[in-house]
């Protein structure tokens, strides 16, 4: 269902945006882009944790 919304949402931009000229497109892009709060990268609230390493083994 959200991504029905979301490619909604995408197909109106697109549209909204076509007309523009190509600078007038960017500022719009990049005034849009300032308005997002990007993440950390996380997933679902937390971060990946790194898989434990096995001690090396000695070799003689």
């Amino acid at each position: 269902m959200i991504q029905k919304k979301t490619l909604a949402a995408l197909e109106k931009v697109i549209t909204a945006l076509a007309p523009l000229d190509p600078e007038s497109r960017r500022q719009v892009i990049e005034a849009t882009h300032n308005l997002i709060e990007i993440g950390m990268g996380r997933r679902q609230g937390q971060d990946k944790k790194a898989p434990k390493k096995k001690p090396a083994k000695r070799t003689r």
